[in-house]
């Protein structure tokens, strides 16, 4: 049995048949409808559609706001940004290449969500198979090519990039990432000149369909470095159309205003550089921790933020762990330099953005060849002690990339759907019902995330509906107790005992420590004023917030929502000097967990 599973990885027919297990694995993706960003996404090309500091065309679609005053006041005002979003703000991605094919699925074929999660199933095929061949570059027709294509086309990691729509640039990005060492490597290796022009072109692919793209320059870089045997000069030389696509991207990500400013969800590197480089030392480890073994890079969302240092303590030991028995195998090994350094190195670009396993793709192309590379290493040369240690590294890799692995990928493909596509279905079905005739404000007590409102709304505007305006979503919380009160006639008060912005979606808009809110600080955004009446006991966030509206709580034209258990829930306005405390709903319960 196990001399004919070793002919199967090392047969000529292997990256076909990793490519044909992969679509087979992600057919649950089929069912997984729309969800979260999709919504906003296919309304970007609704016939109503206008959003100030947008999208400038159909190749735009990932500019959601751009630094400009007059369009962030007019998101703030109608709800579209919540009222805590700061002055400044920007969030912007160059993203061309997936916006026009998100352009034409929106376009021609708007219903068919089960196409579009087809056309991801395929890209990643696509992306599992060119790898494979690029495995089988690198090891030759052996063992190990398969092995490591294997690994790359089952990682569960993998299974919310493509169940998640608006999520496949990432897996376009990394496809063109393949392609463009795959050409370079027939370059450099075989003196093939089309893939002198060809390998830069699939670089242009790969960073024009998103900011990921610039993993695959750690790749180009490592293989310099360890697979390139030619002298340095010449090495150099090899480097410099693919230096030019990269300073080609730079001029337009600047000139396009491309970025994002305002909150620490997402950072930019280029203007927001300290925030970033603490951000690489703290999140790094967790996505290295997540691509290797455990723990899983998700529970960065769940982790209290101020834990962060335990939770990298954690993964720091897991990769010490794991580093030690793979370092003794394979420290002269040239292929796990180049997998080693191109992984590590590609999941900088991604340091930007708050972990999740959803960003591993780039980093599973070295991961997979890591480990492959470490399974089959001869451990003659070491101690008894050694092989012993050497051997539980193996048995723990075994054990999660090929055998929880292939186990996980299909359930998590059809989780992820389950979950956030009936996250999303709750809210949009449980939103109220608006008057066409009658501009109507839609207030939001409290949400388990900042953008699951705007969410419903999107989805109600495709589905041709009338919407309120404004919307005002007053707080966001998953922990901790919420109490709510009324002041007088027009004044609403929410106070969360660990603060306001603590719900990780809420940093999209604000970085509470760069753009603290002190006592007395008010915001006003039109219809609404907020004021910081109190913070928390180490002074770092507001604690009680008053909301002073432009007109009396009971208003007609005021709808009032809450969200309870799973759903929107209609909201009963409390009387003058009355206090409630609502439940407060963990995000797993919100999702139907």
């Amino acid at each position: 049995m196990l001399t004919r599973v070793k002919g199967w990885l090392a047969d000529r027919r292997a990256p076909l048949l990793v490519a044909l297990l992969a679509i087979l694995l992600l057919l649950p993706t089929l069912g997984a409808g729309a969800m979260m960003d999709d919504h906003a996404h296919r309304m970007a090309y609704h016939p109503t559609f206008t959003r100030p500091g947008g999208p400038r065309g159909d190749w735009d679609l990932f500019r959601f706001l751009e630094d400009d005053p007059v369009a962030f006041r007019s998101l703030q005002e109608s709800g579209i940004w919540p009222w805590w979003a700061v002055a400044g703000s920007k969030l912007a991605f160059l993203r061309p290449l997936p916006s026009l094919w998100h352009a034409l699925d929106y376009r021609v074929w708007p219903n068919a969500y089960w196409f579009m999660h087809a056309e991801s199933i395929l890209v990643f095929a696509a992306t599992a198979f060119f790898a494979a061949h690029l495995y089988r570059r690198l090891f030759g027709a052996t063992v190990a090519a398969g092995l490591a294509a294997l690994i790359f086309a089952v990682d569960d990691t993998h299974a919310m990039v493509v169940a998640w729509i608006a999520n496949r640039h990432a897996i376009l990005s990394t496809l063109f990432a393949v392609l463009t060492l795959l050409a370079h490597d027939r370059a450099r290796r075989d003196g093939w000149k089309p893939g002198v022009y060809l390998a830069p072109l699939a670089l242009f692919g790969a960073m024009f369909s998103g900011e990921s793209g610039l993993g695959a320059l750690a790749y180009l870089f490592a293989y310099a470095l360890f697979l390139d045997r030619a002298p340095l000069r010449a090495r150099a030389a090899a480097l410099v159309p693919h230096a030019g696509v990269a300073l080609l991207w730079f001029a337009a990500y600047k000139l396009g205003k491309y970025g994002a400013a305002g909150g620490v969800f997402y950072i930019d590197p280029l203007t927001q550089t300290g925030e970033y480089l603490h951000a690489v030392a703290t999140r790094l480890p967790v996505l290295l921790a997540g691509q290797m073994a455990a723990p899983p890079a998700d529970v960065w969302m769940l982790w209290p933020q101020s834990e962060t240092r335990t939770l990298v303590s954690i993964c720091l030991l897991v990769l010490l762990a794991l580093g030690g028995g793979i370092f003794a195998v394979l420290r002269r090994d040239r292929n796990a330099g180049f997998f080693t350094v191109g992984m590590t190195l590609s999941l900088l670009p991604t340091c930007a953005v708050w972990p999740g396993d959803r960003l591993l793709l780039f980093a599973g192309i070295g991961g997979s060849g890591l480990v492959a590379s470490m399974l089959v290493a001869s451990r003659e040369h070491l101690g008894r002690a050694a092989r012993v240690y050497v051997g539980a590294v193996a048995g723990v890799l075994v054990l999660f990339h090929l055998v929880l692995a292939p186990l996980l990928l299909p359930l998590r493909a059809w989780s992820t759907g389950e979950m956030l596509h009936g996250y999303t279905e709750r809210a949009i079905t449980s939103m109220p019902k608006f008057d066409a005739t009658a501009p109507q404000t839609l207030v939001v007590v409290s949400s388990p995330d900042s953008i699951i409102a705007n969410t419903a709304i999107a989805a109600r505007i495709n589905a041709n509906e009338a919407m309120p305006s404004p919307l005002r979503v007053l707080s966001t919380v998953q922990r901790g107790t919420l109490k709510v009160g009324r002041v007088d006639a027009r004044t609403l008060s929410v106070t969360l005992s660990d603060g306001h912005f603590m719900e990780p979606t809420a940093t999209v808009f604000r970085d509470p420590e760069k753009a603290p809110l002190r006592v007395g600080d008010r915001v006003d955004v039109g219809s609404m004023v907020a004021e910081v009446v109190t913070l928390t006991p180490d002074g770092k966030l507001p604690a009680q917030i008053d909301f002073h509206f432009d007109r009396s709580l009971e208003d007609p034209s005021m709808v009032w929502v809450v969200w309870e258990k799973t759903r929107f829930v209609p909201f009963e306005v409390p009387k003058v000097g009355e206090t409630r405390e609502l439940p407060v709903v963990p995000y797993q319960t919100a999702m139907g967990g």
